[in-house]
């Protein structure tokens, strides 16, 4: 190892200076209370040369004796100390105001966290990592306060980000700033977290308005690591395994098909009905057939013969009496690996940083897989006064399978997990032939989704992108340098998909397809600035100025064949000789966008007492029509440094304390591109008919596509906040307390046009406005010391409320668009409620009896229904009485993290809460009314409203085949889904003394241990991409719709962090 660290570090001194000869000073660091205090950074003063000390403290440093060392630790005070002649140099470091010198990335710049105005919180990197996930954007659930994160168990799963609450009905996604290239989008799968060094959330439009247009839902900035210049070479290897299951299943479904066949009977009698004799579960209470019989037979027991078994054309299955687990035949559990080495070093000439990383992740569904390799390469050099570098990553994801690949379908019920939830349990997996069995039978529902995946195991998404940025800096002067950066960010899609017959399904497919998608992201940023430092006694001057340019360009080609005359993978193309060429469907698209800005920045400090931040940013984007495309954003903010105050010297349990207020202005621009016109397309499918209708014709023409708005202007966001910032008690207890408001006018929303005015796609007017407040509290208690034995705990909180202030053109209210329901709307943006608001009827318990039923005006009142509430009081039950019946946001929620070290030991858990938050639980209208025969709730045989028993408590109304009227929409559908969840769970050991290994720590953990939870589906916390996969537009107005989310996963790993 030492001599492949020598070999490197030979390499890397070709291009850097090592510096003159210098005496070596060594020494320990330890508290006050004499632990040694690993990861200290010791540097050289006036200079960028240092190292870090080891896991015991030590240190050892080349340095000239009229030199002094600088030793800095998170949570200590830092000292400086004269080196003279002295050799040796033991250093004790006391508790500080916690982090208040750490410098933060702010938006082009930097500042001491006890300078910030803003509302900034500050993610502990290392604590966030100890979450095992594919994005680091899941990771930060509950680590910071006001940031809500959104996401699935699935492998490759993107993450929904929300940084206090909703601002837009359009894109409400944050922008992301990676070493400075600006990201837009869900991008996190691809990143690998073991390469960021920290993050910081920029909250408000004091700290945010520096981004301009791009800031509306905050900016969440991301620095990767850097080598350090203590001239020496460093390797790091982080992996862990672990193996994962669906951390809850469908156990609350009927399993024993004899159970199944008692619903089916009851809900027929209660009709007043016979089940048909085609109908497996016609035959007597206790019995069943031993074949399913298939469509087109006349009567059972004509499939007994197993000699006319033909496939895929006569299909002969039998009935599993035993049931069918379709849950656990799908979710079988996965392991998951991950691999990541770092390689760093560098002089104060120069530093670097590479590393590698893979993972390899199975989902607890079968043949779901999720795989990313990495490679990422940092440096810098420093050549007299002029600096340049390179931030570069370069990776390629395959996602394998899993939910939202095969869904879509009519009203979105044709993903797996809808599937799961609709199939009979007397379906074998397997037909008397051994292939796929399913619902090609009478009186059963459901589709083989074991079947459905295994066909899609080989259909992969693969993902390429390469982000990073290269600058270079000058110093003009003393205090004032120059920087100029130009940033890409490349990202190439490439999915294929074969489609097998399905002949087994009720609506049996025989033919086969192919298609295969590409589309490629090409986004530039080109940053330049100028940044002056000045300090004149007291009074402390940094002054920013900037000029930007971006742009934005997308390309995408689909295409697809089907009646392939083979289904060998080697003969998988899109070329016309070995498929029906009339069945060719090709299509291709693409658009850009530009951003031009000008920006500036002045934060000022008088005496470390009174700050004062300014910025104001000027945008121009192509999105918008003339007169209408540029946008001009200010922001100001203050602090007062209230324990700097002369009157303030005797509170001695106040360590510091920093009042704050700030107010500014953002935008957002993101609606697609070319907005302000109106668009036109060509081909015989849209714009040409003969007049048999085949739409075969040779002739083509143009059609309009895309309706254009010309005076479609900036969303316009103002946003004020007060904070306070208190470390108290000798630095042991940090306390951050925000209250804010943001208020967006001219909310710009793609309103659907009545299908009269024709096929092209609405523009995005400014339609609406909206407003959140809330308040985001943490509180952390560290620096708790008894001799071995050290703990800290912290807990944040944030409350948010969200409401529809106005609609233009006198409306109260509209409906989205993006999921077509079979029980009517569901969803409404009504003025006074918040985005994404449930809509529907509310209940009033059953109908009791014959007579109650009699009295109503309600259509289809019978006994063990449903009753509805007349809101109107007209003496109606109708539309009219639909409203807001609830809400997915919360009242809200906490993290709670606690940590403890004994000698070697260490502990962590963290733990995320959710209250009030509401789901819909649209999975209700298949396992509890039986939609289409599907399978049901267990409950539903012994909770239910019956004749007998007519309970006005029982959980469910009457088991009645004629009961249409009881599934409308309603607050029937709505459930409680607060939820307390163990996020993750460590016990760790590190071991001491290992030759040639700096620090050797192995751990394990669990992730998701347990949740407590009322709701009773799946999961209390639902992805928002459960609607049409994501695809309405905006998740924000179907945010907490359960249509059957993959479930979160509880995982056990085993891992090992080794420093050498």
């Amino acid at each position: 190892m030492n001599k492949i660290k020598n070999f490197l570090f030979g390499l890397f001194l070709i291009f850097s200076s090592h510096g003159f000869a210098q005496s070596s000073v060594s020494g320990e660091i330890a508290d006050t209370d004499g632990n040694p205090i690993p990861g200290v950074t010791i540097l050289i003063e006036g200079t960028t040369n240092g190292t870090t000390s080891d896991f015991d403290g030590n240190y050892s440093i080349s340095v000239s004796s009229g030199q002094s060392l600088q030793f800095s630790s998170l949570g200590f005070a830092t000292q400086v100390v004269e080196v003279g002649s002295q050799s040796t140099i033991n250093i004790v470091l006391e508790a500080s105001a916690e982090s208040l010198d750490e410098i933060i990335v702010t938006g082009y710049s930097s500042q001491r966290k006890r300078d910030i105005t803003g509302a900034v919180a500050v993610i502990e990197v290392d604590e966030m990592n100890k979450t095992q996930a594919t994005s680091f954007l899941q990771k930060l659930e509950g680590r910071a306060t006001g940031i809500q994160v959104s996401t699935s168990g699935e492998p490759g799963e993107g993450s929904t980000i929300r940084i206090r609450g909703v601002g837009s009905l359009n894109n409400n996604e944050p922008l992301y700033i990676i070493d400075g290239v600006p990201v837009q989008d869900s991008f996190g799968t691809s990143i690998n977290p073991s390469d960021i060094e920290n993050i910081q959330v920029l909250k408000d439009a004091a700290s945010a308005a520096v981004y301009g247009a791009r800031a509306n839902n905050g900016v969440i900035i991301i620095t990767t690591k850097k080598g350090l210049v203590d001239g020496d070479i460093k390797v790091t290897y982080d992996s862990y395994v672990g193996y994962g299951q669906a951390g809850r299943n469908m156990d609350y479904l009927i399993k024993d098909p004899y159970d199944y066949q008692t619903f089916i009977k009851e809900r027929y009698a209660n009709g007043g009905l016979e089940v048909s004799p085609l109908n497996p579960y016609s035959y007597p209470q206790g019995s069943l057939p031993t074949y399913l019989s298939p469509y087109g037979v006349s009567g059972i027991g004509d499939v007994s013969d197993e000699s006319l078994y033909s496939y895929p054309d006569y299909l002969i299955m039998k009935s599993n009496k035993e049931g069918t687990d379709w849950f656990r035949e799908v979710f079988q559990g996965g392991i998951t690996h991950e691999h990541n080495v770092g390689i760093s070093g560098g002089t104060e000439k120069g530093r670097f940083y590479m590393s590698a990383g893979y993972l390899d992740q199975e989902g607890a569904m079968v043949f779901n897989k999720f795989t990313r390799m990495s490679l990422r390469a940092n440096s810098d050099f420093t050549i007299g006064k002029v600096k340049i570098g390179e931030n570069l990553q370069v990776s390629r994801s395959v996602r394998m399978g899993g939910n939202d690949s095969v869904g879509g379908g009519n009203q979105d019920e044709q993903g797996v997990m809808q599937g799961l939830q609709a199939a009979n349990v007397i379906i074998p997996i397997y037909d008397i032939g051994g292939n796929f069995g399913g619902a090609r039978a009478n009186g059963v529902q459901g589709s083989n989704e074991y079947a459905r995946l295994y066909r899609n195991k080989d259909n992969p998404f693969n993902g390429y992108r390469i982000l990073g940025n290269a600058f270079a800096e000058l110093e003009i002067i003393e205090g004032l340098v120059a920087k100029t950066s130009f940033g890409i960010d490349a990202n190439n899609g490439w999915s294929s998909a074969f489609r097998y017959p399905v002949p087994e399904a009720a609506q049996p497919n025989f033919t086969n397809g192919f298609s295969e998608n590409w589309n490629r992201t090409y986004n530039w940023t080109w940053t330049n600035t100028v940044k002056y430092n000045k300090t004149i006694d007291s009074h402390v001057f940094q002054v920013l100025a900037g000029y930007e340019s971006v742009k934005n360009t997308f390309r995408s080609i689909n295409g697809g064949f089907a009646q392939y005359v083979t289904q060998d993978p080697n003969a998988w193309y899109l070329n016309g000789a070995l498929a029906d060429p009339n069945t060719r469907s090709i299509s291709s698209n693409g658009n850009f966008s530009t951003l031009a800005s000008f920006f500036g920045k002045v934060d000022y400090s008088f005496d470390d007492k009174y700050i004062a931040s300014f910025t104001i940013r000027r945008d121009g984007s192509s999105n918008f029509g003339d007169g209408f495309k540029y946008g001009t954003f200010p922001a100001g903010s203050l602090g007062w440094r209230v324990s700097e105050e002369a009157f303030m010297a005797s509170t001695t349990w106040i360590d510091d304390m920093k009042i704050r207020a700030g107010y500014g202005i953002t935008g957002n621009q993101a609606i697609p591109a070319g907005n302000a016109f109106d668009r036109f397309g060509g081909g015989t499918g849209s714009t040409f008919y003969d007049i048999n209708g085949t739409q075969n014709s040779i002739v083509t023409g143009y059609a309009l596509v895309n309706r254009g708005n010309p005076n479609g202007r900036w969303e316009e966001q103002t946003s004020s906040n007060i904070g306070l910032d208190a470390t108290l008690f000798n630095n042991k207890l940090d306390i951050v307390f925000d209250y804010w408001t943001r208020a967006t006018d001219g909310l710009l929303y793609d309103v659907q046009n009545p299908g009269a005015s024709g096929v092209a796609v609405p523009a995005f007017v400014n339609i609406a406005s909206m407003e959140n407040q809330g308040i985001d509290l943490a509180i952390n208690w560290s620096s708790a010391t008894s001799g071995d034995f050290q703990w800290n705990a912290g807990v944040n909180f944030s409350q948010f409320t969200n409401t529809l202030t106005s609609i233009d053109g006198n409306a109260s209210s509209f409906i989205p668009s993006g999921f077509d329901s079979r029980i009517g709307i569901i969803n409404r943006a009504e003025v006074g409620q918040p985005v994404g608001a449930f809509y529907g009827y509310q209940t009033d318990g059953y109908f009791n009896s014959q007579a109650e039923a009699d009295a109503s005006n309600q259509s289809g009142a019978a006994p063990g229904r449903i009753k509805f509430v007349d809101r109107n009081a007209d003496g109606l039950i109708n539309d009219d009485d639909q409203g807001f019946i609830g809400s997915a946001v919360p009242d809200f929620t906490a993290g709670v993290n606690i940590g403890f070290n004994y000698q070697n030991w260490d502990f962590s858990a963290f733990f995320f809460a959710s209250v009030g938050n509401q789901v819909y639980n649209y999975n209700k209208l298949f396992d509890v009314f039986a939609f289409f025969n599907t399978n049901v709730r267990q409950a539903r045989l012994t909770d239910s409203w019956t004749p007998s028993n007519p309970n006005p408590d029982a959980l469910f109304p009457i088991n009645d085949i004629n009961d249409i009227f009881s599934n409308r929409p309603s607050d029937f559908y709505v459930e409680d889904a607060s939820y307390l969840r163990a996020r993750t769970v460590q016990l760790g050991y590190s071991f001491n003394n290992i030759k040639g290994v700096s620090s050797l720590r192995v751990y394990v953990q669990g992730d998701n241990l347990f949740t407590i939870t009322n709701y009773s589906g799946l999961d209390p916390a639902p992805s928002s991409f459960g609607i049409n996969n994501g695809s309405t537009g905006n998740a924000d107005l179907w945010n907490g719709y359960d249509l059957g989310n993959y479930p979160v996963e509880r995982k056990l790993l085993f891992g090992v962090n080794a420093r050498f």
